[in-house]
């Protein structure tokens, strides 16, 4: 059977002796989205941290692509083709947008730093605009994209994002939301996780609902929309 393209598999491990994920178990397929949402406290993050090897398995794997990537430092992983964009301090906040970017390139060995620089400035425009201006000056929405932008410029092959949309207004969640739609047609993989559930769960391809940081329900997003124990428990009925 093939496997998905990354999946990190029955993870129980935390910080210490205390685990925080029991068999927690997350996937996604090459170009598809997938949301970990679930309440606070609920290790949603943790498992995040877990797939980037930020976190010490007492027990499961990560693979990508086939390979046992479980022993693999964060810094391996982003070469072997994953990003991740944490929830805070995500930002060089005296640089200016630009060399934030140029910061994301830092593995790279090609020669081709500029075209990758170009498509994250046609995708967000704003950055461009503001590119010379210092990332800490930018608004919330603004500084996430700069953040989801330096991620890019690793071109990488999944891209981890922890709350996204943290703090921002209806209106940037809904573009940031559109933007992450495109990434994804691109190719690339989305990992999420995201305090705005139903929204998230609108756009996912797959869903996963964590409690107590084991699986509680998993299913396409669309799925989880429609169940009434989901919606009552999870969704604000």
């Amino acid at each position: 059977m093939a496997h998905p393209f990354l999946i990190g598999e029955n993870m129980t491990g935390g910080y210490g002796a205390v685990d925080i994920l029991h068999s927690c178990t997350l996937a996604v397929e090459k170009g598809e989205i997938a949301v970990i949402v679930g309440p606070n406290g609920a290790g949603k993050s943790t498992a995040m941290k877990a797939v980037f090897g930020m976190l010490k398995l007492r027990q499961g794997s990560v693979r990508l692509n086939g390979e046992d990537i479980s022993r693999l430092s964060p810094q391996a992983r982003v070469r072997k083709g994953m990003g991740f964009v944490p929830q805070t301090q995500n930002i060089f906040t005296s640089m200016t947008v630009e060399e934030n970017l140029e910061m994301g390139a830092f593995i790279r060995e090609d020669e081709g730093i500029q075209d990758t620089m170009a498509q994250i400035y046609d995708l967000f425009p704003i950055l461009k605009e503001k590119r010379h201006q210092a990332a800490g000056e930018l608004s919330g929405g603004q500084r996430q994209q700069v953040a989801v932008g330096r991620a890019l410029m690793t071109r990488p092959q999944v891209l981890m994002l922890d709350e996204p949309t943290a703090g921002v207004s209806p209106i940037v969640m809904d573009e940031l939301f559109d933007r992450i739609i495109e990434i994804a047609r691109s190719g690339i993989s989305i990992l999420m996780v995201e305090q705005n559930a139903r929204q998230a769960l609108e756009i996912a391809d797959k869903g996963y609902v964590l409690v107590q940081g084991a699986n509680r329900y998993s299913d396409t997003g669309k799925a989880l929309l429609a169940d009434p124990e989901v919606r009552k428990s999870f969704l604000g009925g």
